[in-house]
This record gives structure tokens, C-alpha cells and sequence, in this order.
């Protein structure tokens, strides 16, 4: 992934962490041959929701168009703390964002400092609004190792049309109190990249982007192609540029150019917790049908882990991918990471 920078990532690297990396990979790799789930190890890879509430109502994104079915909340320390007491030793990297905006939680940064006490290497994705300079101040001293901020356009028009109820210039002046800080601190972290989403209505500001990207004194732009779930979306909001989509449509149906073949890696090695203690294997699960477990006062990570409804999962990815809806649009897989 490109917006891992490396050096931080390597400072995470401890004996433990390799080996139980190790075992994890190994486990995947017996399974993917074996065609019957071995787990092995802990994840070592973690995404964390703070919360699923966000100011903006993007078209695209379940959140802002309102199909996202789960309730809505924000993750409290205590349940934060418990996560990382007790898998945070194995952790060489966490994603503390998912469905909402992350500093929506005030104990956002709280969660920031706590992981990096650990040596993990941290990062989240925002869209910028909530950065004052006090919290950008805050965020840097955190120790946080890299920020993503969205922004789908170079002036406010084009990027109003999908962050709808978005700011451009308050975006723009969130990631300059990101980038003074960092210098003002002495810091080389966060690595702040723009990210900018390829669709039809924005796609010819790409070189504009570029510019924005260095007056800012942001690190890089990183283009991100549009996800979609139906051909009404994709006709909508997909650019006609091959290599600015992950789709094709076929007639009246929505292909992904590149899906994912063989057992995906992600059930072996990072699951999703979100805000309110819910377990799920990925990113894709966006409104929790395949819920894996919940931690509650007698349930702890481990145990949804290694759980018998934990391995359905795995024996489903690994006999039967086809049968899981969230894979459906996904490119990730064994072809993937061989």
C-alpha cells in the first residue's frame, strides 16, 4: 500500500511481532493448500472503528447515503484500552477508521496515544474538517504516524459534488495546521497524504491536485479509484478511463476488473472491531452481516478469533468464496498476495 510509509512501520517491528507474523502467514498459507482453516498466532494487522457518524453525506459511502443500517455511536476508551491490552503486543499495524470521521470521537486522539505507547504504527483517514490547529497541535504530538485527508477537487465546486457539505478552503487550512505543526514540533510524522477519488465529474483535476498537494506541503497524492455497488452508481459516477476504474459494465451488469481469487488474506490476519464492540471480517462488511462475535464482559478478542463462527468464515473463503456477498466486489486474494 502506498500510503504506508516504511521507515515508521519498521520501528513497530519487535521479536514477538515477527513471529507471531510467522506463524499467522503460515497458517493462511496451510489453509489456502489444505482447503480447511488453521489459525495460528494473533492478528497482527487491526482496523478499529471510533465511530460510524460523519458530517459529510458522501453519494458513494453508506454513512453519508444513508444505507448504512447499524447504529450509530462512537467507541468509548474503556473498550479501546481492553482491544489493545490485549492483542496490541502482536500489532505492527492499526487502521483506526472505518464508516465514520474519526475525530468525531472526542477521545480520538486519546486512542492515538495509547496505541503508539505500544510501538504500533497508526494511522486514520479523515476529511479534514475537524483539524483546528489546537487539534492538528494535538495530533501530531500524539505520535501518529500517517494521516490520509480526503479531497475529491481542486476548487469548491467540483469537490462539493461528492463531499457534499464540505468546505474546501477549511479542509485546505487543516492540513497547513497539520503540516506547521509537524514542523513546528520537529516531527517527520504524520506523513499527510491527500487522497483524491478518480470519478467522472473530477477526474480532468488531477494535475491540479498534484499542485494542491505541494502548496499545502502535504507528502503525496494518492489517487483512489471510486467504489460502487450498483450499475445506476457506476453510470453516474465512474470516469471512462480503464485505468481510473476498478469496473467494467457488461451490459446492464457491473464487473470488477480484477476480482480477488482464492482465499483473501484478511481471516487470517486483520479483522475489524467496530465502534460498538462488534466483530467483522473486513472493510466490506459495512453494515455487519457477518458479524463474527461481539466483545462484551465475558468475551474477549482471542475467543472471537479462534471461535467456531470465526472458522464457518474461514471454510466459506476457502471452499466456497463465491457464496460471500462481500466479496463479490473485492480484488483482494491468494493471486493477490502471492
Amino acid at each position: 500500500m502506498q500510503e504506508i510509509p516504511l521507515k515508521p512501520l519498521l520501528r513497530s517491528i519487535t521479536a514477538k511481532r515477527l513471529a507471531n507474523a510467522g506463524l499467522t502467514i503460515s497458517s493462511y498459507l496451510l489453509s489456502a493448500l489444505m482447503r480447511k482453516p488453521a489459525v495460528w498466532g494473533k492478528p497482527f494487522i487491526l482496523t478499529v472503528e471510533p465511530t460510524n457518524i460523519c458530517n459529510l453525506k458522501c453519494p458513494l459511502c453508506v454513512t453519508g447515503n444513508g444505507r448504512l443500517t447499524r447504529p450509530a455511536g462512537v467507541m468509548n476508551f474503556k473498550t479501546f484500552k481492553r482491544i489493545i491490552d490485549e492483542v496490541g503486543d502482536f500489532l505492527f499495524y492499526l487502521l483506526l477508521y472505518q464508516q465514520g470521521e474519526p475525530f468525531i470521537n472526542n477521545e480520538f486522539i486519546r486512542f492515538v496515544e495509547y496505541a503508539k505507547a505500544k510501538r504500533i504504527f497508526v494511522t486514520t483517514s479523515t476529511n479534514g474538517h475537524f483539524l483546528t490547529q489546537e487539534t492538528a497541535k494535538r495530533a501530531v504530538a500524539s505520535g501518529i504516524d500517517s494521516m490520509i485527508v480526503s479531497i475529491d477537487g481542486a476548487d469548491q465546486d467540483t469537490y462539493a459534488k461528492y463531499r457534499m457539505g464540505g468546505r474546501l478552503s477549511e479542509v485546505l487550512t487543516g492540513v497547513e495546521h497539520l503540516v506547521c505543526e509537524r514542523q513546528r514540533q520537529s516531527r517527520r510524522t504524520p506523513f499527510v497524504f491527500i487522497q483524491f477519488i478518480a470519478m467522472q465529474h473530477n477526474r480532468h483535476q488531477i494535475s491540479d491536485m498534484k499542485k494542491l498537494v505541494k502548496n499545502v506541503g502535504a507528502d503525496k497524492l494518492l489517487v483512489k479509484t471510486a467504489h460502487v455497488e450498483t450499475v445506476h452508481e457506476a453510470k453516474k459516477w465512474l470516469p471512462t478511463e480503464t485505468h481510473l476504474t476498478r469496473y467494467r459494465l457488461e451490459g446492464d451488469n457491473l464487473k470488477v476488473n480484477r476480482r480477488g481469487k482464492g482465499p483473501c488474506l484478511r481471516p487470517w490476519t486483520s479483522p475489524l472491531i467496530n465502534w460498538d464492540g462488534s466483530v467483522v471480517p473486513c472493510c466490506f462488511d459495512k453494515n455487519g452481516h457477518h458479524t463474527l462475535g461481539w466483545l462484551k464482559q465475558e468475551t474477549d478478542v482471542e475467543q472471537i478469533w479462534t471461535s467456531k463462527k470465526y472458522d464457518t468464515f474461514r471454510t466459506n473463503m476457502l471452499t466456497n468464496r463465491n457464496s460471500l456477498d462481500i466479496c463479490s466486489n473485492c480484488s483482494q486474494g491468494l493471486r493477490l498476495f502471492i
